[in-house]
């Protein structure tokens, strides 16, 4: 819950309403858990789109990124980036 911002008081809150058991008293050893299956979940699925990008088209890729964050500066902690992609097809 700390991710988006809220607390345990929500994390309580957010297990009553979905009939849930209340969460644990210490999140890190979940957090840490959910972080790692999420990173080795993006790695392989990167890494998939990108040698299917690479066999399949060894001409023309066109790559266009964009971010943008919440305050102005790099102060900020919350940003959103978004990478698009352009493949040539014959």
């Amino acid at each position: 819950m700390r991710y988006i911002g809220k607390g345990a008081e929500s994390a309580v809150m957010f297990c009553g309403i979905m009939n849930l058991a209340p969460p644990p008293t210490k999140f890190t050893k979940s957090n840490n858990i959910l972080i790692q299956a999420a990173r080795e979940t993006y790695e392989v699925s990167m890494a998939e789109a990108v040698h299917e990008t690479v066999e399949g088209n060894d001409e023309g890729r066109d790559v266009a990124v964009d971010g943008r964050w919440q305050k102005r500066g790099f102060s900020s902690k919350n940003g959103v980036v978004k990478l698009q992609v352009s493949i040539q097809v014959k």
